[in-house]
């Protein structure tokens, strides 16, 4: 691997640093080659902080195949660091909805089942998604199945697991979203990963609260508030229960200020 190819250490997790179109490229290559599916996770500084506090949830996210920077943050204290030679930049945000789609795209044209686990009462799911997707005549092929998978994915019930594994045991889905939450869903990827693979699955994307959007039970922010960055801002608008949250973001900057502060003394040691 290049370096200029490598993924940028933020806070210990190698973020994946290069544009969205070279990642699709990289999965393009790599999916039909891997005898296990390639695992995506989508960390945003709220699950760095996590990780951090998490011995456990910093293990699951080193068990992905890639860290894509789904918040905007990560790619601002990215630049930080690289002022002080800490690394590379991380080229964009890589929004884990964008990617979703892109990704649902492929599967239309590839004709592969696909998978959504999680999330509640997305009854009108799979019109929704192939309007979404609408693509000439490769949207027709999409082939959605959404499962909402557990009451309450922290106390999961034996026969909501077995109607979990037979559902993918039977759609054999090319491609899996899942949509619990961190840290649930990665920890999900994980525990489920042999299965997926006996299952044929090619990709599993976690995605947190990307059905809401998708479904159009959120609005999404505008283009202009995305290219600025606060798409996180439109979508607290929406729900102010989640400021309790942001709390997280202050953390975060005072990590990523230690860590330019730890590259300051380096330099004059």
């Amino acid at each position: 691997m290049k370096k200029s190819d490598q993924p940028v250490p933020l806070l210990q997790r190698a973020i994946f640093s290069k544009p969205k179109a070279q990642l699709l490229k990289i999965l393009h290559q790599s999916a039909y080659r891997t005898k296990k599916p390639l695992a995506i996770f989508t960390p945003n500084p709220e699950q760095l902080v996590l990780a951090q506090k998490s011995r456990q949830f910093a293990k699951l996210l080193a068990r992905a195949d890639y860290l894509i920077p789904d918040g905007i943050g990560l790619v601002w204290a990215s630049r930080l660091l690289s002022l002080i030679g800490r690394g590379q930049w991380i080229a964009e945000r890589i929004s884990g909805i964008d990617l979703t789609i892109d990704l649902l795209e492929w599967a239309a044209k590839e004709e592969w089942p696909v998978l959504l686990l999680g999330g509640k009462d997305y009854n009108q799911a799979e019109n929704r998604l192939i309007h979404l997707t609408a693509n000439g005549n490769s949207a027709e092929k999409l082939q959605l199945v959404w499962l909402k998978g557990y009451e309450n994915i922290s106390h999961s019930t034996k026969a909501e697991e077995a109607r979990v594994v037979t559902a993918i045991q039977k759609l054999r889905p090319q491609l899996v979203f899942v949509a619990f939450g961190a840290p649930w869903q990665e920890q999900w990827v994980v525990d489920h990963s042999d299965l997926l693979r006996k299952s044929d699955t090619k990709i599993v994307m976690v995605v947190g609260g990307t059905f809401d959007i998708l479904f159009g039970r959120l609005r999404r922010a505008p283009l202009w508030m995305r290219s600025l960055g606060l798409e996180w801002f439109y979508r607290l608008v929406q729900e102010p229960q989640r400021a309790r949250r942001q709390l997280a973001l202050i953390h975060f900057m005072g990590l990523v200020l230690l860590e330019t502060l730890r590259g300051k003394r380096s330099k004059v040691n």
